[in-house]
């Protein structure tokens, strides 16, 4: 396996994360119609059980499409990924993937509910949960810890450029919501917003198999 990146894990991302473009471009484009569909005005009336069912919907859909990302992360350092590529890595941990996004959303959830500054310490102390899950590490949480460890710069610096970016799309997301509003402003948040969330972590991929790989990227 060549290097997953060499100056900027970010650069090196926005390049090799469209060998992955069977996966990334159609789950982007699903999730962002059904999350709008989820807020069309014809489905949002009545009782708050839709609004109860259409946000686990949205969380389902959401993590579901994540994986999918996470997948094709973890191949693009080896060259051009499609579905049959990805689909063993989701399918053989698709249970253990379930809980520990679950137990995931749960603690950054509580974290922003305390402050926001706990939820963006889980956030970005948690970068290679995820990828570890899907990688079918036994322990995904040390294994996460293990690639902090092996690349703290690389992962400071980039985990810093990425908040930053988050920042300021939430701000771009906001402003969308208010000028256009409704599903077409919903569509367009997810759709950049997917590209923006492939791009960082096919960034985090390359990071993390250059840290369970040193020997090979040096």
């Amino acid at each position: 396996m060549k290097a997953p990146y060499r100056v900027s894990s970010l650069a090196f991302a926005f390049v090799r994360m469209w060998r992955g473009w069977q996966i990334i471009v159609p789950v982007i484009v699903l999730n962002a119609l059904i999350q709008a569909l989820l807020i069309w005005p014809p489905f949002t009336y009545g009782t708050g059980v839709w609004t109860v069912l259409s946000a686990v919907v949205s969380a389902i859909v959401m993590a579901a499409g994540f994986a999918a990302i996470a997948a094709s992360a973890l191949k693009v350092a080896d060259g051009p990924v499609r579905w049959a590529d990805a689909a063993p890595a989701i399918r053989e941990n698709a249970i253990q993937y379930g809980v520990w996004i679950m137990v995931w959303g749960v603690a950054v959830a509580i974290g922003f509910a305390l402050y926001l500054v706990p939820g963006l310490v889980i956030i970005g102390l948690t970068p290679f949960l995820a990828i570890a899950v899907l990688d079918g590490q036994a322990n995904p949480l040390r294994a996460n810890f293990e690639a902090i460890r092996a690349r703290l710069a690389r992962w400071l610096i980039t985990i810093i450029i990425v908040m930053l970016l988050g920042v300021i799309c939430c701000y771009i997301a906001g402003f969308t919501a208010f000028f256009i509003r409704g599903s077409i402003a919903t569509l367009l948040v997810f759709l950049v917003g997917g590209w923006l969330v492939s791009w960082c972590v096919t960034a985090f991929g390359l990071i993390y198999r250059g840290a369970r790989a040193p020997a090979q990227v040096q």
